[in-house]
Order: structure tokens, then sequence, then C-alpha cells
């Protein structure tokens, strides 16, 4: 069992990172948790992976089998990262009046799958028709080291500015890969693209509207993300049974 965190050291974004996300729509934090505390969470997250392969309508399918919703909702330790004061510290600058969970997931990119690539989209594509939101942001907390070979995350740095959602197709559910309605294949390299290379434990926040994607896995191992989405607190609806108030508004 892990420890508690010290609430006496939490970490805030200085004003030069939150200009740094204002303007950029993304912002990489370095060592914000400890391997140990992420190995419990990818050693629950492997029993559910491997529960969900005895199912062959979701181990026939390469996003089914590797993405898990609901973790707000269904998982204790889920929600407790979410809750966490070291990553609640690290959003209050930009989300508000208060902070509501919207959202807890996990994506996967399976051993050797070089097509499992998620396509080009923007996050609020997604999620406006669950609820309107003017700050939702969220923490992408890679549980393995994320690199190019296994699928780290791409960003292209500016594209949250205009504040707009880009026009967005879905994919054929024959298509390889997750993220199925995009705006472009995610095998496309764009200009100015930035690939979020970073260690276990460190995070990447970004904004709901920031245009990203993710190539494939080339390697031999697992490469698994835990997902935070954070919004205003008095946004009172999330998506997958995952909404809570973490902080009042």
């Amino acid at each position: 069992m892990t420890k508690a965190p010290n609430t006496s050291l939490l970490r805030r974004l200085t004003e030069d990172e939150l200009l740094t996300f204002q303007h950029q729509g993304y912002l990489i934090l370095h060592h914000i948790l400890p391997l140990a505390e992420l190995q419990d969470l990818n050693d629950e997250l492997e029993k559910r992976y491997q529960e969900r392969l005895k199912k062959p309508e979701i181990a026939q399918d390469e996003q089914k089998r590797n993405q898990i919703h609901g973790l707000g909702a269904d998982s204790e330790r889920s929600r407790g990262f979410a809750a966490d004061p070291r990553i609640l510290s690290l959003v209050e600058d930009w989300v508000k009046p208060g902070i509501a969970l919207f959202s807890a997931k996990l994506i996967s990119k399976g051993p050797n799958e070089p097509n499992n690539v998620c396509h080009w989209h923007q996050d609020e594509a997604y999620w406006h028709i669950y609820s309107e939101s003017q700050c939702r942001m969220s923490i992408w907390l890679p549980l393995q080291d994320v690199n190019r070979e296994n699928g780290c995350l791409r960003v292209i740095p500016g594209t949250h500015k205009k504040g707009v959602i880009v026009p967005h197709q879905p994919r054929s559910s024959q298509d390889h890969g997750a993220c199925r309605l995009s705006f472009l294949p995610g095998e496309r390299e764009l200009p100015n693209t930035v690939y979020c290379q970073i260690p276990a434990g460190s995070i990447v926040l970004f904004s709901n509207k920031l245009c990203h994607s993710s190539l494939g896995n080339h390697t031999n191992q697992h490469r698994r993300v835990f997902i935070l989405t954070y919004q205003e607190a008095t946004v009172t609806k999330g998506k997958d049974g995952d909404f809570a108030i973490l902080r009042s508004a």
C-alpha cells in the first residue's frame, strides 16, 4: 500500500508555466509521481485488461481491447489518483471555479501493435455532446516511459487558440487504431508536430481543443497511459459515470 501524499509539498504551476500552457495549449511536467505508485495502478489495470481479453467481442477489437473507460466510477485506486492533491494543485489555477472530474480512462497500446495509431483529433469533438466547458483539460500520465517507438503523445502547439473544433469525420470500424472520430489519419506528420517523450511519472497537461495524436507501438512491451480530464465544478455533467465534484466552486 502506498503512503498518503505529503500535502505540505504540493506543487503549483509557476506564472511562466501558466503562460506556456495558455499560449501552447500543453505543458510537460517531469517527475510528478513516484514509480512505486504507478506500479500499483498498472498492476490493477493489468488485471482488468486480462479480464477483458476473456470476452471475444473485446479481444478481437483493437480499440475495445486497449481502452478502459469509466475508471472514475468503478476503480477506487483510479478515483484516488483523480482526487490526489498533487494532481489537483497542478490544475487549480486553470480549471475554475472549483474542480470536477469529467472522465478517467486507460488508453493502451499492446506490444507489437504498429498499426494502433490514435488519429489526429481534438478531445472536445468527442466531449461537447456531454457538456460545455470553458476550461476542460486533461492530465496525460504514462505508466511506462514513452517515446517515438512505443507511441508517445504528439501535439501541435497553439492549435487550441482559435477555440473552435475543426470538422471531424468518423473512420471505419475496420480501420486500425483508436480515436476514430478524427480530422486526419494518425500516420500523417503535420508541420510543427512535437513528440512528448517523457519518463513514467511525468505528465502532459493539455487543452481540450489542442490537436493531438499518437503513432503505434513498435516495441514488445505495453504502453499504458492513464488520462484524467477535469472541468470547472459549475459544469455538472461528465462522462461514463465518472463525474465528481472534487473541489466546490
